[in-house]
Formats: structure tokens, sequence, C-alpha cells
């Protein structure tokens, strides 16, 4: 009786000790719903920027962005906005546009203020006015879309003027147009204008800049530079952009590759300015872009980027200039047309006392220049295709007479206006 009695008792036991469990369950899974409906709710903060989309609605970027709770994202209606952006905190800033095209553009207000200070290797503490500053966000990243950031009116002495500024933050700034970040007062001195200013910091920041232009800046379309010479503290991918000026200042570059930073550039169009890629990083890679109509296509600065694969047409001096060892790097695939014939023109320079490893700059084609490669060091060699060149390759010892035109002495870009 008592082993049928034990074995009766058995399941009653069971029961109540799986209701219980149930019960236990059901209380874990409400909590966990509750606090996963409190998530979804945190993360799905979004205002208006003017009136036309419903919603919680603010009269300006800066309001919408500073506002509690702090938003997920930020959607602007197309119009006119002037006023200088400050972003602290991760956050979507995207720009609706109209069916009629009308897009967000940003002005530069009357009372703008210096309100950023820039930092690079070797340099710190200029003074800047951002247009669109993000500031060292943590936490998430910062991502920009469909915005126009307008610089027309900028007038000041001894400072740089930076469209869209990415200080020690990761994100991506996605079919953006900056224009006219450049000086409209013909005697002021000393600034500089750049559409955009990608910086790295010790949390090295990853930033993406793509399907955006960039036009009539007054010294820099992109800005990519780290505040380290090494290790790298900033990952930047430039990939599909357009970056052109009409400006008359002379030493113009579309894309500038600085030290400390890891890029990869590729399928960007440059033109209209006097250099088209500066490549000053020891990583990364230059590959697929196309480059029309500047005075030196290309500049490679320090060993260790790729340049592959681009396309050069036009330039009025050098289409590439190398002014390092390369031990490292790669020159390779580029094809290089009209460099300046019966001008003095040179598809690809080489500093005549550098040191070129075999087989690391070769396989390019040159057509319709003076010299495929001028100053190039004594034994150098490579399989190459040349098209309507006057002198494949001339060394430093037969330089004088390597052309039918005089070869333009090589201005030095770097530096150019931080250091002065």
């Amino acid at each position: 009786m008592k082993k049928s009695t034990h074995r009766i008792g058995t399941p009653a036991v069971r029961l109540a000790s799986v209701a219980h469990w149930r019960a236990k369950l059901g209380l874990a899974v409400c909590f966990s719903a509750l606090a996963f409906g409190a998530q979804m709710s945190a993360a799905s903060v979004t205002y208006i920027v003017g009136t036309c989309k419903s919603g919680t609605q603010f009269a300006s970027i800066q309001s919408a962005l500073d506002a509690s709770p702090a938003p997920n994202t930020v959607e602007v209606c197309p119009g006119v906005y002037s006023e200088q952006v400050t972003i602290t905190k991760p956050v979507s800033l995207e720009g609706i546009t109209a069916s009629n095209g009308a897009r967000v553009r940003i002005f530069l207000p009357a009372g703008y203020t210096a309100n950023a200070t820039l930092a690079e290797v070797g340099e710190d503490n200029i003074p800047a006015v951002a247009q669109v500053y993000v500031n060292n966000v943590s936490g998430g990243t910062v991502n920009l879309t469909n915005l126009d950031v307008d610089g027309s009116g900028f007038s000041m002495n001894d400072i740089h003027f930076v469209g869209i500024l990415f200080q020690g933050s990761s994100g991506t700034i996605n079919r953006v147009i900056t224009a006219y970040q450049n000086n409209s007062n013909p005697g002021a001195t000393g600034a500089y204008g750049f559409g955009m200013w990608i910086q790295g910091s010790s949390s090295k920041p990853s930033v993406t800049v793509e399907n955006s232009s960039m036009h009539d800046f007054g010294s820099i379309g992109i800005d990519a530079t780290g505040i380290a010479e090494s290790p790298s503290d900033l990952t930047v991918t430039i990939k599909n952009n357009a970056a052109f000026s009409t400006s008359t200042t002379s030493s113009t570059t579309g894309i500038y590759l600085d030290l400390g930073s890891n890029p990869t550039v590729s399928g960007n169009v440059v033109s209209g300015v006097e250099e088209g890629i500066y490549a000053g990083s020891f990583l990364g890679s230059i590959t697929g872009n196309t480059i029309v109509g500047t005075e030196y296509g290309i500049e490679l600065n320090a060993d260790g980027a790729s340049v592959k694969s681009n396309n050069i047409f036009e330039s009025a001096s050098y289409g590439m200039y190398v002014d390092t060892n390369v031990q490292t790097s790669l020159v390779q695939d580029n094809i290089i047309r009209t460099v300046a014939p019966g001008g003095g023109g040179i598809g690809i320079s080489l500093g005549c006392n550098l040191k070129i490893s075999p087989g690391k700059v070769n396989s390019n084609t040159i057509m319709d220049s003076d010299t495929g490669y001028g100053y190039a060091p004594v034994g150098f060699a490579g399989s190459n295709t040349y098209a309507g060149v006057y002198t494949p390759i001339a060394t430093c010892t037969s330089e004088s007479v390597s052309s039918r035109g005089s070869t333009p002495a090589r201005l030095k870009l770097l530096g150019r206006f931080r250091k002065q």
C-alpha cells in the first residue's frame, strides 16, 4: 500500500512543481517582454524637423538633436536651415527629399562662430568653423543622409572652414553635398576651406563617405587624417563620390589622405583641382578612381598604400608623382592619358634618388605624353604599355634632353596651408 500510495502521490507533486515552474516562467517572460518593449521604445525615438510629416516636430535641426529623450532618428523636411549643427550622441540625421526634388539645405548662419579645434599628426589647436560638427560621439554611430551643406557667405581670416567635420566619431555620410566652403572675401587671408574633414582619435573611429559630392571648396574636398602617425587611428572608406572645384585659388586637392589614416578609396571622380588625390598614408588602397583635368593626378608621398587601376586623363604636368621610396606600395595597372603632349608632360614622375623595388611600379599604360616615366632612377625598368610617348623612360642623367619641351618643376603641396 505504501508503495502504491507513493506512486499515486508522485504525479501530484510533479504536477504542482510544473505549475509552479510555469508560473515563474510566465513572470520571467512577462518581465522580458516588458524589458524588450522598453528597449524597442527607446530605440525608436524619431523627431521631425518641419511640418511635412506628422510626429514630434521641431523648428530647427539643433533643437531636435538636443531634445530629451535623445532621438535615434531625426528626419528633416525639405527647406533652408541657417544654423551650425553640433552632434554629440549617436543618431541618424536624414533629409527628406520632396517629390519635386527639393532637399534639405543647411546654410551658414549670419552669426557663425569658430566652434571646433582641429588636430592632425604633428599639429593641433587649429581653430575651425564647422557647419555640421560630429563631436567625439561614443556608444554608436552618426549617419548623415540627403543633406546639402552650403558655405556661401563665409569670410574670416586665419581659420579653417569645414562643411562636415567628423571628429573621433564613427558613422556614414551618404548622398550628401558640400559646396562653397571657401572665402567669399577676396582680400581675406589664411582661411582654408574643406568640404569634409574626417579625423581619427584614440577611439579609432571608422567612417564611410559614399555617393556624395564636394564642390567649390577652397582647399580640399575630403581630408582624412589621424592624430597619431602609427598605429593608424582612423579607418575611412571613400567611394563613389565626386570632388571638383572651380575656385581660382591654387593648391586645391580633391581627396587628401594624411598620416594616421587607413583609407580605402575607390570609384571616385575628381576634376578641376590642382591635385587629384594625395596619398600620404602608410596604409590603404586607391583603386578604380577617375581623375580628369588636374595639374597632378595622384601623388604618392608615403610607402605603403596600393595605387592600382586608376584612370588619369588630361593632366597639365604629371599623371602621377611618386615622392617616396617604393618598397611596399604597388603602382600598377593605371591608365594615364594625355599629359601635356609637346609641353614636357610626364606620365609618372619618379624622384631621382628614390629606391624602387622591382615589380612594384609597372604594368601601367601611358599614352600621349612626352615622357612615360620621368626622373627615373638609373636602372629602373618595368613591363608597361606606351602609345604616343616620345621617351618611354627618362633617367635622371638623361632628363635634361628627354623631352621636346621643358619639364616644369614640381610644386611642393604637402603642408602647404597647415604649417605656414
